[in-house]
């Protein structure tokens, strides 16, 4: 008997809670002013790629149904997505980006954990390690919306505008992660069948949830050393 509705209910609490950590509380607490906003900016390619990277790794030691949804994932972020016209990251982005070495050494420090849980945990917590970043952006599982929406909200009320004027990768991934959470209901509806694989799969997310706490704490630390007022 499969699991996975039981274990489906408890990632859902955990991705619930999430926003209730002080890490997300000290980021959402920072006014996100254009002089802030150009820090978020500068790591947020990165992010992506680590999100490439770990997706790529979580297949590797997979089954083949999981390697082809995996697949089946990744069209939209690495191939083309049709909704914004292009990869959700492109080889031009990339190329315009900062180094990496350049990077806040907390963010750096984040996203080699997550390839370090990518590489080195059973396929099975790999996947999840990944999948619960997305599960967090899913708004019809996060009461008070995803973090992407979360986040667009704020930059609206920080900054101005209107949420129909921010860019196409926002607007995008407003809505994108429920999809790609549901797609791999499936997958763990057929492989949680005992307590044992139940409890890593809860403990894998726990692991990548506390990497994507320090992540955003260090990007909200560095954006709060900047004065509200302050021009570069």
């Amino acid at each position: 008997m499969s699991l996975w509705p039981k274990v489906r209910e408890e990632l859902n609490a955990i991705v619930n809670k999430h926003f209730d950590t002080p890490e997300y509380h000290q980021l959402f607490s920072v006014k996100l002013t254009p002089e802030r906003q150009k820090i978020w900016d500068m790591h947020y390619p990165h992010y992506i790629k680590s999100r490439r990277d770990c997706w790529g790794a979580a297949a590797v030691k997979a089954p083949l149904d999981v390697k082809r949804a995996i697949w089946e994932h990744e069209k939209d972020e690495l191939i083309f997505d049709k909704r914004m016209g292009s990869a959700h990251l492109t080889d031009q982005q990339m190329a315009e980006a900062v180094a990496e070495e350049s990077l806040l050494p907390g963010v750096r420090a984040a996203l080699m954990a997550w390839m370090y849980l990518s590489t080195t945990r059973p396929w099975i917590e790999a996947l999840t390690v990944n999948h619960i970043t997305e599960r967090k952006n899913n708004p019809a599982i996060v009461k008070g919306g995803g973090f992407t929406a979360r986040f667009a909200h704020k930059r609206v009320a920080d900054q101005g505008g209107t949420l129909e004027g921010l860019d196409i990768n926002t607007k995008v991934h407003m809505v994108a992660d429920e999809d790609h959470s549901d797609m791999f209901e499936p997958i763990y509806g057929k492989y949680i069948v005992d307590d044992r694989t139940a409890q890593s799969v809860i403990r894998a997310a726990l692991d990548s949830l506390a990497v994507d706490r320090a992540y955003r704490s260090a990007l909200a630390t560095a954006m709060a050393r900047i004065g509200e007022s302050e021009v570069a």
